[in-house]
């Protein structure tokens, strides 16, 4: 029977010991550092010290890429990591207990792991405490007073098929409903699979299917204010908000 890897997700950021610490302490199987550095930024030395030091404490590295200062990036890539960790591979029974620390980045990197775990409800959130801090060219804190669990809260978020409608939108422009149907049932989304009759004999999509593009999908993401609906002569235009864009970044992992 295979066991569970306890993987830890960390930003690289302008810490050390509150990487590190915690990794060893909680005996983390497995770190994987979100690693981005500003254009402006040269990457501090101690950056090589924290990538030996997970190695000589036996853990195993794996870096992945991610924009410290976007909420929706963060969101995205945090969230993706602990959906993928924590589903069984095809050679293993179980999925991996996935733990995000929030203290090791931005501020916004905060936001967005709190929020990925929160709508994935994968993830365990932490907050390590540094013993001191300190500023300038040195690491942010420097060793490890307590890391502190974090409670999370069910949050929803758009599902697969809102999410794929969402894509169309911030791909091709305002799409009408029609187009929108016939989108759904070229990429067999579940509000016309689940049809039972979505097109007429003529080949034009029933009443039934814009009843259920409208409660499934169009209703949903109007209410969380990510899209728009105007009327265009005899037809409907959906339209994507600049929130909708960010949703369809955030939670654009869905689609694969």
């Amino acid at each position: 029977m295979n066991v569970a890897e306890r993987v830890h997700v960390m930003p690289l950021g302008f810490e050390h010991d509150r990487i590190v610490e915690p990794a060893r302490e909680y005996r983390a199987d497995r770190v994987i550092l979100l690693d981005w550095l500003a254009d402006d930024l040269e990457r501090p030395d101690y950056h090589d010290d924290v990538l030996a030091d997970l190695e000589a404490a036996g853990i195993d590295i794996d870096c992945r890429e991610c924009e410290l200062f976007d909420l929706y990036d963060s969101i995205a890539v945090i969230a993706e990591i602990a959906t993928a960790e924590v589903t069984p591979s095809d050679d293993a029974d179980v999925g991996n207990d996935v733990y995000v620390n929030l203290a090791t980045g931005s501020k916004i990197t905060a936001i967005g792991g709190m929020i990925a775990c929160m709508v994935t409800g994968d993830a365990q959130p932490y907050y390590v405490r540094a013993e001191r801090y300190a500023s300038g060219a040195e690491p942010v804190g420097y060793g490890m007073e307590l890391a502190i669990d974090l409670p999370t809260y069910p949050m929803d978020r758009p599902d697969a098929q809102q999410i794929a409608i969402l894509d169309r939108l911030v791909e091709e422009g305002p799409c009408s409903k029609r187009s929108l149907i016939r989108f759904g049932a070229d990429r067999d989304l579940p509000f016309i699979s689940d049809c039972d009759r979505p097109f007429d004999a003529s080949g034009k999509p029933t009443k039934q299917s814009y009843a259920r593009l409208r409660r499934h999908v169009v209703a949903p993401l109007s209410d969380r204010g990510f899209v728009t609906v105007e009327s265009v002569g005899t037809t409907q235009q959906v339209e994507a908000t600049d929130a909708g864009h960010n949703a369809r970044r955030a939670f654009g992992y869905l689609l694969e």
